[in-house]
């Protein structure tokens, strides 16, 4: 009877044990960090058009659809909304640290109105070495979406580096042909605003 009842005991340890490391493993991250690759020319020429939906870049040939929600060339940004696309999305840039945005029920979301109004300024997210060619985007600045299909994401622009166009880095004098975008990204496809 002393020998069922200790294995007993140390079978309950053993089971109280493993139910804490469980309880104290960390969370599974949503968040995906991608490269994507752009048209470096910065006054003409094709955006490549990005899909959080499926995590990846959008052909061309599907500009006209609900398949994207933001696209690039450079370092102008255009949306999936008015005179961007047939979408509706919509795009902020917030003063808040990526990791610290939980919601994207913000006020201050905007559309592209036209070809020179655009919803994402420039000057809002990155300063431009032009001896370098280098952007450095600014800490602290996160991109909140309201996809295309009315869907929440927010986004933060980890580097951009200039390359060829097999997305090789590149230095002055040789001129980048594409901007390597380095992206961190979390997408929400319950269509709940929660961020996290």
């Amino acid at each position: 009877m002393k020998q069922f009842l200790s294995v007993s005991a140390i079978a309950m340890a053993v089971s109280f044990s493993s139910c804490t490391k469980e309880e104290a493993a960390a969370p599974v991250s949503n968040d995906k960090t991608i490269e994507f690759l752009v048209n470096g020319n910065p006054t003409g020429g094709n955006y490549t058009f990005f899909s959080f939906a499926d995590g990846k870049a959008v052909p061309a040939s599907d500009s006209n659809s609900l398949k994207w929600d933001f696209g690039l060339r450079f370092e102008t940004f255009i949306v999936n909304s008015r005179a961007g696309g047939p979408g509706n999305a919509y795009v902020q840039v917030v003063n808040a640290p990526y990791t610290e945005i939980v919601s994207g029920a913000l006020p201050g979301y905007k559309q592209d109105t036209s070809v020179t109004q655009r919803a994402i300024k420039g000057f809002e997210w990155y300063s431009y070495n032009a001896t370098t060619r280098q952007f450095s985007p600014i800490a602290g600045k996160t991109f909140l979406f309201v996809t295309a299909n009315s869907k929440y994401a927010k986004m933060e622009i980890l580097k951009a580096d200039p390359a060829d166009d097999n997305g090789n880095p590149v230095t002055p004098p040789t001129r980048p042909t594409k901007i390597k975008y380095t992206l961190r990204y979390f997408y929400q496809k319950n269509g709940s605003p929660n961020l996290q």
